[in-house]
């Protein structure tokens, strides 16, 4: 059996193997879940009309707001649903494509999990951490409890940037620093507020490593290290440049928007504190909602494991530290167990910031209540705790060197069949795309988060469902609408008018939709009570192109993030026009 645990492949493989019950129920054909924010389908469709109609990057979707539009992906991230369009691309329906979605953000972060801990604590460590990583109830709660497919997205990236940043700081290679850019970039494009909330973890994760080859005066060491610093500055600069197209608009133009209600009355920060009963005992599992006090009906539980594996890591350091090497007169720990006392105990502050005695710094530091909902911090907490999970291996090397394997495989399938359960959604049931994308079903999705996003030019939300083309005609007269087409952020009508008259379009206003008549640019109102574009038109025919068009923000982020890509495609074929070029 020890050939088979020195084989290079086999932890990977059994890796990837006892992932695979956390996905089961998202390979069943022909079968979908309730979940919280159930809007994946509707906006996975809203990306795939954007890309279909040249809308690159996409912004407008045409059919939420009640078919009026809002400009939903000019502020929500579009990572899961550029993955989910891959594989709409390969011929998936919607609800498969959803599914595949989220199975593969757990097979990825159980990867790249693996990729970062095997790489410091060898492959049986990278093989516990990835499973604690997959295993977390957390996580199980974000896909089939909560639906949150862009912060589970977040998670993705998690291991990769510290992997990534560990090499460029260690090897100060140009490979790992566009590793680390397209790993940040991607965090970016997933959760904003992940992002935010993850950067204090990773400067403090940097540092360690920065140091960690501390051997002269602070400032000739600090001289030495200036590469690596610009490198790592370059890096986080590229990073916002290839998430510019969608980061640069979100910081420009969300005053443009009614976001404040996603920070009031039950999204404020305050309601959602978790309690230390509901984060280290309770078991309880539900599907329902977050509500102010200990008696909510959905889990937010770090996992048994999760905790008590850290814990019991951090008190064998303790006890090195305090009596191993007092005997031995020396204070010197294995720079790996400084790495995992500060992971934990970063870990377990994150943990705080879920509970109400936290409540100070989150008025202190008004910038986090973004993150909405505390319990988000458990997001980091489960990547923490799990990495350091890992470097229990330096334990059982130490402790039970002849049983380490097995104590690993008994720990991992005990932690599997803690918690594999969480992984099967309580309510679900057949559906096809059809069934979704009609009726009530369709209604409840294109009203739903009606005002997350609504232009403040609009009073309300719209009440009923927009008409085709044109809404109202003032004063009332006979007027026809011909040979109308849609797109995602256009449409093109005929229009004949009895007499002079104002004409409401079906249309939200928003920066910068821009109207022709007849091939010529025409000046537009808005109509204060619900928002809409309002145009004045003489008696005759009129032929009416609505069009929404970039703002200069919008435009230069773009050519940012396109020339940043063009960078990049250029980095990665190099050998290619190398070669081409040698040969002439």
């Amino acid at each position: 059996m020890q050939k088979y645990f020195k084989n290079k492949f086999f932890w990977p493989v059994l890796t990837i193997l006892l992932t695979l019950p956390a996905i089961i129920f998202l390979l069943r054909p022909n079968i979908y879940y309730n979940m919280h924010d159930d809007m994946q389908m509707i906006r996975q469709l809203e990306m795939e009309k954007c890309l279909k109609d040249g809308q690159i990057p996409c912004r407008w979707t045409p059919d939420l707001g009640y078919g009026y539009g809002y400009p939903l992906f000019n502020f929500y991230p579009p990572m899961p649903y550029i993955v989910g369009q891959v594989y709409r691309t390969l011929g998936f329906s919607f609800t498969a494509s959803i599914k595949a979605t989220a199975a593969s953000q757990i097979l990825l972060s159980s990867l790249f999990m693996y990729l970062l801990v095997s790489s410091i604590f060898g492959p049986m460590g990278g093989f516990l951490s990835s499973l604690f990583y997959t295993y977390a109830p957390y996580h199980a709660l974000n896909i089939f409890v909560r639906g949150a497919m862009n912060e589970a997205w977040a998670a993705v990236f998690f291991p990769l940037i510290f992997y990534f940043s560990r090499n460029l700081v260690l090897d100060k290679k140009i490979k790992s620093l566009v590793g680390l850019s397209l790993s940040f970039a991607g965090l970016l494009l997933s959760h904003n507020p992940m992002a935010l909330t993850f950067t204090p973890i990773l400067f403090v994760w940097v540092l360690f490593w920065f140091f960690s080859t501390y051997q002269k005066l602070f400032w000739t060491f600090i001289k030495n290290k200036i590469d690596i610093i610009v490198k790592l500055l370059i890096s986080g600069v590229l990073a916002v440049a290839l998430a510019a197209f969608y980061t640069f608009p979100v910081l420009s133009e969300t005053k443009l928007v009614k976001i404040d209600t996603m920070f009031e009355g039950y999204y404020h920060f305050s309601v959602h504190f978790a309690g230390l009963y509901q984060l280290f005992i309770s078991n309880f599992w539900g599907d329902g909602a977050s509500v102010w006090g200990p008696n909510d009906d959905m889990s937010f539980m770090v996992g048994y494991l999760h905790w008590i594996i850290p814990t019991i890591i951090l008190f064998y350091i303790l006890y090195i530290f305090i009596f191993k090497n007092k005997k031995k007169k020396t204070n010197k720990l294995d720079s790996r167990l400084i790495l995992l006392t500060i992971t934990i105990l970063l870990g377990f502050g994150t943990v705080f910031m879920t509970h109400n005695k936290s409540t100070f710094l989150w008025l202190a530091l008004p910038i986090i209540q973004k993150i909405q909902f505390p319990w988000r911090f458990l997001n980091h907490s489960v990547f923490l705790f799990s990495f350091s999970s890992g470097g229990l291996i330096l334990i059982l090397e130490k402790l039970f060197a002849k049983k380490k394997h097995l104590l690993v495989c008994i720990l991992g399938i005990g932690l599997i069949l803690l918690n594999v359960s969480y992984f099967t959604p309580i309510q679900s049931g057949p559906i096809t795309d059809e069934q979704k994308f009609s009726g009530k079903a369709w209604v409840n999705q294109v009203t739903s988060g009606i005002y997350d996003y609504l232009p403040k030019t609009a009073q309300i939300a719209p009440q009923g469902p927009a008409k085709e083309f044109v809404d109202e005609v003032e004063p009332e007269s006979f007027y026809t609408v011909s040979n109308g087409k849609k797109g995602s952020d256009w449409m093109f009508f005929d229009l004949h008018l009895s007499r002079d008259s104002k004409v409401t379009l079906a249309q939200l206003a928003f920066p910068n939709f821009e109207i022709t008549d007849n091939g010529k640019i025409i000046e537009s109102e808005i109509e204060p009570h619900l928002g809409r574009l309002v145009v004045n038109l003489s008696t005759g025919d009129h032929q009416i192109m609505v069009k929404f068009v970039d703002t200069p923000i919008r435009t230069i982020s773009n050519y940012v993030s396109l020339a940043s890509w063009l960078l990049l495609l250029l980095f990665f074929t190099k050998p290619l026009w190398r070669q081409l070029i040698y040969k002439k």
